[in-house]
């Protein structure tokens, strides 16, 4: 017994590399995967059931003893997270032939909805944005900044890029643009984004605009900071957009968070699946992206209170 535990922990350590390789997991997530799987692998150990052996059944009394425990949902839903994903690369690899996990389900726990704003609104926060460029007077500092707001917004709703990876892009980046554009996410992963026509002609504005600023030649970003090498603050973007929403009339701040969050819902209702927009957001695992379903079922259920039929229709008591 001994020797197989011996060789089912050497096994660990090789599947959690594969993972760090796929997903690019950072060393704390690295350490908090291995951590998952070692506590469900000793607990199989000591009722004597080789954990690459272990049913489904198995695995439902393993997370009924942890809410016996008082485990948090959260931190269940995690480990159920960890789990399937190793297992499943243990099937890939062909150690195991079925992943027991696959019918179970994440554990409930309260969600906490990402904050979008419609379509309209969005088009409206564009519109200003574009109005206040083109109305601002020529060569002058306000000019330069309108333009600044005004590629950044499109650029984060065009793409659903963070904040931070927008601003760390160097300007080497956007010469000679195509329709996508590799960027390097969370953990170090790299995904590709793709632009829309309306993003990559304000992209072009800038670059012109970019040249005719008096800006020190050692700033390689594409956004750069006025008076340093460094890009520019997500602090001065987070002020503009929030200047934006109140000149529109939305009386809260809006932070290049919410444009994220608003192109993922906006894909998603147009009909994205959510592998696609797995990918172009860089979520390393598909459960982060499923929280837009949630989005989208609140919006359905919303329509069918305000325009179903039978919602116009009073009953007697």
């Amino acid at each position: 017994m001994k020797e197989q535990k011996d060789k089912n922990f050497e096994l660990v350590d090789r599947i959690i590399n594969i993972i760090s390789l796929e997903k690019g997991l950072s060393k704390n997530t690295r350490s908090a995967y291995k951590s998952d799987i070692n506590v469900v692998f000793n607990w199989f150990n000591d009722l004597k059931i080789n954990a690459l052996e272990a049913t489904e059944q198995n695995f439902r009394e393993l997370f009924t003893f942890l809410k016996s425990k008082n485990f948090k949902p959260s931190s269940l839903s995690r480990k159920l997270s960890s789990l399937k994903q190793f297992y499943q690369i243990l099937k890939e690899e062909g150690f195991i032939k079925k992943n027991p996990l696959t019918n179970l389900e994440s554990f409930k726990k309260h969600i906490k909805l990402p904050k979008s704003l419609s379509e309209d609104a969005i088009t409206l926060l564009l519109d200003k944005a574009r109005y206040d460029f083109e109305n601002a007077p020529e060569s002058s500092p306000q000019k330069n900044k309108c333009l600044r707001t005004f590629a950044i917004l499109e650029i984060l709703y065009s793409t659903g890029m963070r904040i931070t990876e927008l601003l760390n892009l160097p300007l080497s980046d956007f010469i000679n643009l195509g329709d996508t554009l590799q960027i390097k996410g969370k953990g170090d992963v790299y995904r590709i984004v793709a632009f829309n026509k309306e993003s990559k002609r304000v992209i072009d504005q800038w670059l012109k605009h970019r040249c005719s600023l008096n800006q020190s030649t050692d700033n390689k970003y594409m956004f750069p900071s006025k008076n340093s090498t460094r890009h520019i603050s997500r602090q001065i973007i987070f002020k503009d957009l929030s200047y934006l929403s109140k000149e529109i009339g939305i009386n809260k701040d809006i932070s290049p968070h919410n444009i994220r969050h608003s192109f993922a819902t906006h894909m998603l209702n147009r009909g994205a699946d959510l592998r696609s927009l797995q990918k172009l957001l860089g979520h390393a695992d598909i459960s982060t992206t499923e929280i837009y379903t949630y989005v989208k079922s609140e919006r359905l259920s919303g329509l069918i209170k305000d325009v179903h039929p039978l919602n116009k229709i009073k009953f007697k008591n």
